[in-house]
């Protein structure tokens, strides 16, 4: 009874700040999926916005776990322990299917340990019936959580159990990594600087292959950890522009994780239509057509001293630019920060599903 209260506590203190890459690294993850889908699903590419703007719903319905059972709350969805696992570190592998895993270790202590693989394979089953049943809002919606987890399975920092450096003194690493604000944040156009090419293969045995990538992904966790010690003493700080560089400089593993994520969606998406017998695609039925006057976006303050807000229910992305037209960020989110850059007149552009809604000037004055 004490382990599992202490458990249930260790777990609340772990959901305050574990949301694998943020809301940025997952739109970044999910828009640029579609770059990868084969000639074939062509037409899905009007999804890339979409899958963007959704991709942190699973992370929103964490605040719902509240009374609902065990084996139902969303928080254990979004990692897996598996150095928990006395078999994994002895063999390298664990059982892949829940079933047989429970069998082995007991259902509540699975659980506690993190259902990320499993989750994902029932996220890529229920995108199957959507596509057989033609629900393609619905598809699009699942596919966005379907990649969700596919990122949160790249993010090595949650298939640990150090999973913030609190095993090895380096509490705080998993928000530095991957936070908005952070070293994510703070590089967010060299993470999205790759493109996709239309060369995704059917995968015939996606528990497997959910398996395979976590496994390979795993061994980049001591790596984020080692970047963070040479980082700290090299600058002796955690929060310095000069850390983050630092931090920045040796995980450049990191574009190659990211890269990875948006590729392995494309695939399990694109078998997922196939599982269901590749029906046309009904690119009309997929959102309805929703023409937002521009006087209805706005933005403040402005001038701002680094805090953007962006107020409009179609809003998808913002795209920062210098006056001379360089691109020097992109955020999903309608609340962001953009103190980072240099004072001076820079041009957002606001973009909902169906294109560009507005352009509005905002000066950056500290």
């Amino acid at each position: 009874m004490v382990k599992a209260t202490f458990l249930i506590f260790s777990l609340f203190i772990l959901i305050i700040f574990l949301s694998s890459w943020g809301s940025v690294g997952h739109g970044i993850i999910n828009s640029k999926s579609s770059g990868f889908f084969p000639a074939s699903m062509v037409g899905f590419q009007i999804w890339s916005d979409s899958l963007a703007t959704n991709s942190a719903n699973a992370d929103n319905r964490k605040d719902y776990d509240s009374g609902l059972p065990l084996d139902k709350k969303e928080s254990y969805k979004h990692y897996i322990d598996i150095d928990d696992y006395s078999e994994f570190l002895s063999k390298g592998r664990i059982a892949s299917t829940y079933d047989s895993i429970v069998a082995i270790h007991g259902s509540s202590n699975v659980i506690y340990d993190g259902t990320l693989p499993w989750a994902t394979m029932n996220m890529y089953d229920t995108l199957v019936v959507d596509f057989k049943k033609l629900r393609w809002h619905k598809a699009m919606l699942d596919a966005s959580d379907l990649g969700h987890y596919v990122a949160d399975g790249h993010m090595p920092l949650h298939i640990t159990k150090n999973y913030d450096g609190q095993s090895t003194g380096q509490t705080g690493i998993h928000s530095r990594y991957e936070g908005n604000s952070n070293m994510v944040g703070k590089n967010q156009i060299a993470l999205a600087n790759y493109t996709g090419s239309p060369n995704s293969n059917y995968v015939s045995n996606v528990n497997k292959y959910i398996f395979n990538y976590i496994y390979s992904n795993y061994r980049y966790k001591d790596s984020v950890l080692l970047a963070d010690s040479y980082a700290k003493n090299l600058t002796g700080s955690t929060s310095s522009s000069a850390y983050y560089t630092a931090l920045w400089n040796k995980t450049q593993f990191t574009n190659t994780l990211f890269r990875n994520a948006s590729h392995a969606l494309a695939e399990l998406i694109y078998s997922a239509w196939v599982d269901a017998g590749s029906p046309p695609f009904a690119a009309r039925t997929l959102t309805n057509t929703i023409n937002i006057p521009a006087d209805n976006i706005s933005v403040y303050p402005n001038p701002s001293s680094g805090s953007i807000n962006v107020i409009g229910d179609n809003v998808s992305r913002t795209e920062v630019c210098t006056i001379t037209g360089s691109k020097v960020a992109v955020f999903y989110n309608r609340v962001f920060d953009i103190s980072y850059l240099p004072n001076g007149m820079y041009i957002l552009s606001i973009y909902g599903r169906e294109g560009l809604l507005k352009k509005e000037k905002i000066l950056l004055a500290r």
